[in-house]
């Protein structure tokens, strides 16, 4: 990392390298430029200390490729980072194609929890690692926001144990149908808050389960 530095400090063209392999992602996040092709592999130590933010940051650094197959837990950081790193690792002009294979958790800071990216995040996962083992801890959490998709995503996720929203409020936008809103109150503790579909009956609406959320 330093010569390559060192080099793009002297000339304003491209550089095309392949990093040493030993450099460790703190290093590696101090290259410079943001033009240079260099191939870059995450070394084994940084299998589990790598945050998001820290592997997008090194992906800026390059146009060539990064082989992060070392990965295996993507340390503390908010969905939007991990969304970005995920989405960019199913892209081969990014990241090689057994970049995050063994991905196995990923811990999620967000104390307000976008929903729609957290699923779109569980989906990049299982793309990755060609099945649905990769656990997202959702950490600071207490309250989740979301569309009914979301939460239909969210709840399959659940049902896999890919995520925990048993401690969580839930907060959906637009409506959502009497028989997800009981599913959302099955998986979770918290507090709904929530506009029925208006095309539910009298009799369906009776079936609500709970009576600490706040319904419209």
């Amino acid at each position: 990392v330093e010569n390559a530095n060192n080099l793009d400090d002297a000339t304003g063209g491209t550089i095309t390298a392949s990093i040493d392999t030993t450099e460790s992602v703190d290093t590696l996040k101090t290259l410079t430029g943001t033009t240079h092709a260099y191939t870059i592999v995450i070394a084994d130590d940084d299998a589990e200390t790598s945050t998001a933010a820290d592997l997008n940051t090194i992906n800026e650094k390059t146009t060539g490729t990064i082989d992060a197959s070392a990965i295996t837990v993507l340390a503390s950081d908010n969905i939007t980072n991990i969304q970005t790193l995920l989405t960019a690792g199913n892209d081969a002009e990014q990241f090689t194609a057994t970049s995050f294979g063994e991905l196995t958790g990923v811990t999620v800071s967000d104390e307000t929890l976008d929903g729609e990216k957290l699923a779109d995040a569980i989906d990049q996962a299982n793309l990755l690692t060609e099945d649905t083992s990769v656990v997202f801890t959702i950490s600071a959490a207490t309250t989740i926001e979301g569309s009914e998709d979301d939460f239909t995503a969210l709840l399959t996720d659940d049902g896999n144990e890919q995520i925990n929203i048993e401690n969580q409020n839930i907060s959906v936008s637009g409506t959502i149908s009497v028989e997800n809103a009981n599913n959302l109150d099955d998986a979770t503790g918290g507090t709904i808050t929530a506009s029925i579909d208006t095309t539910e009956s009298v009799d369906t609406l009776k079936t609500l389960t709970g009576t600490t959320h706040a319904y419209t």
